[in-house]
C-alpha cells in the first residue's frame, strides 16, 4: 500500500467518535460504557480516532516514526470493534486494515521484540505431539493420504498434550472421520505474523497450506484457535472451509447424548477473532445451553464484547499492560453475580487467568464439552 492509498483510507474516519463506546439508550454502570481497551485505559491518543490520526500524519510525511508513536500503536490490540462498529454505520473506515498497515511500515528498530520474532511463531517444536491424536483415531494423512476434514495443529496444540487429548476425545465421540498433518504439520499460522508485520512469511505459509491441502483433497479444516482461524480465513487462496472446532462440539450437542454439567451461573467472554472476525457468535452459546447451564450475560457482549486484552502481540509485549485490560474485564464479569467465565480462546484464557479474581474460575469450552461426553483423562485407546 502506498502512503497516498493510506492517507485516501484514512480520511474516511471524521472523529466522530461513536465508536469509542457502546450506543445503548441505558448503560448500568459508566465502566461499562467505553469500549477501546486501549483508549479507555490509557489517554485519547489511545483511542481509534488517535490511531487514525497517526496514520493521516504518517501518510503526510507530518509525523516521524519515533518511540513514542510506537508505544501507541502496539498499545492497541486491534479487537477490531472500531472496524465492526464503523460498517454498522453510514460509511466504513477500515480500521484493521490501517492499522495492520502501519504495523507493516514501522521501521524494525520499533518493533517490540516479541514482534521482530514474529516469523519464528512458523517453526515447528522437534517435540510437538499430535502424535496424541492417533490414539483416538485421528489419522495421519502426510504422505499420499486423502481426507476430507482435518484438524490444524495451531501453535497453542503442537506442544499441548492436555488440550489434544480433549480434543481427540471429542474428535472420537463425534464418530466424525477426521485427520490431521501429524509427521509433517502445516505451517502453524497466527495473527502473530499480522501482528509482526511479516507479509511476505505470512504470504509463503498460506501459499505453502494451499498447496498441500489440495493435495490431499482436503475440504474442511476444524481450527482450534481463533486467531489462527481468522489468518486462515481471511489470507487462504483455497475453496476450503475453514471453520472453528466450536461449531462441530454444537452439531455435536444437538444430539442430546452429553450429560449435563453442574455449575453454578456462567457468562461468556467473546473472543475477538471467533467473533468480529470469523462472526461466530451463537455456537458457543448453544453449547452453553445444552450442557444446562444458566448463562448470565455481560453487559458489552456479541459484536459488542470488551477485548479480553491479550490481542495485537499485547500480553506477548506488554504483560502488565494486558493484565490492567483484563482487569476491565473482570469488573464486568463479577457484576453479572456468575461463578464461572467461559472462552474459546485459548489466549483469552491466559490473559483473564492473569487478573482473575479469587471467587470466580475461568473455564475452556472444549473442556466442558469434553466432560460432558465423560472424559476423565484415561480414555484413550490402545
Amino acid at each position: 500500500m502506498t502512503k497516498q492509498e493510506l492517507l485516501e483510507i484514512a480520511l474516511c474516519c471524521n472523529r466522530c467518535g461513536t465508536c469509542r463506546g457502546v450506543v445503548q439508550d441505558e448503560i448500568p454502570d459508566v465502566a461499562f460504557a467505553t469500549q477501546c481497551p486501549s483508549g479507555m485505559t490509557l489517554f485519547g491518543a489511545y483511542e481509534p480516532s488517535g490511531l487514525m490520526y497517526m496514520a493521516r500524519g504518517i501518510a503526510q510525511g507530518d509525523l516521524k516514526w519515533s518511540d513514542d508513536l510506537a508505544k501507541v500503536l502496539y498499545s492497541c490490540t486491534v479487537c477490531g470493534y472500531c472496524d465492526d462498529f464503523c460498517q454498522r454505520g453510514y460509511r466504513h473506515v477500515p480500521a484493521i486494515t490501517i492499522l495492520e498497515e502501519l504495523r507493516s511500515m514501522i521501521p524494525a528498530r520499533l518493533k517490540p521484540k516479541s514482534m521482530r520474532k514474529a516469523a519464528d511463531s512458523l517453526s515447528i517444536p522437534k517435540n510437538q505431539k499430535l502424535g496424541v491424536l492417533k490414539s483416538f483415531g485421528v489419522f495421519d494423512v502426510t504422505g499420499n493420504k486423502k481426507a476430507h476434514t482435518i484438524v490444524f495443529g495451531d501453535n497453542t496444540l503442537l506442544t499441548n498434550t492436555p488440550k489434544l487429548k480433549e480434543i481427540g476425545f471429542i474428535l472420537q465421540k463425534s464418530g466424525k472421520k477426521v485427520g490431521c498433518l501429524i509427521s509433517e504439520p502445516l505451517p502453524p499460522v497466527s495473527a502473530a505474523l499480522v501482528n509482526g508485520g511479516c507479509r511476505k512469511e505470512l504470504e509463503n505459509a498460506m501459499a505453502e497450506i494451499d498447496a498441500r491441502l489440495a493435495k490431499h483433497g482436503i475440504k474442511q479444516v476444524l481450527v482450534y484457535n481463533p486467531e489462527s482461524l481468522s489468518v486462515l480465513q481471511r489470507f487462504s487462496n483455497s475453496t476450503v472451509e475453514f471453520v472453528s472446532i466450536i461449531s462441530l462440539y454444537a452439531r455435536m450437542l444437538k444430539t442430546g447424548k452429553a450429560k449435563k454439567i453442574k455449575l453454578g451461573p456462567v457468562t461468556y467472554q467473546d473472543p475477538c477473532h471467533l467473533g468480529r472476525y470469523a462472526k461466530e457468535y451463537a455456537a458457543p452459546r448453544e453449547i452453553i445451553k445444552k450442557l444446562g447451564l444458566e448463562l448470565k450475560e455481560m453487559w458489552r457482549r456479541g459484536h459488542d464484547s470488551l477485548c479480553c486484552g491479550a490481542g495485537g502481540g499485547v500480553l506477548a509485549d506488554n504483560p502488565a499492560l494486558a493484565k490492567r485490560y483484563a482487569g476491565n474485564r473482570w469488573y464486568e464479569a463479577k457484576a453479572t453475580g456468575a461463578k464461572v467465565m467461559i472462552t474459546a480462546c485459548p489466549y483469552c484464557n491466559a490473559n483473564l487467568r492473569q487478573a482473575k479474581p479469587k471467587d470466580i474460575r475461568i473455564m475452556d469450552i472444549t473442556s466442558l464439552v469434553a466432560q460432558a461426553y465423560g472424559y476423565s483423562g484415561k480414555e484413550a485407546s490402545k
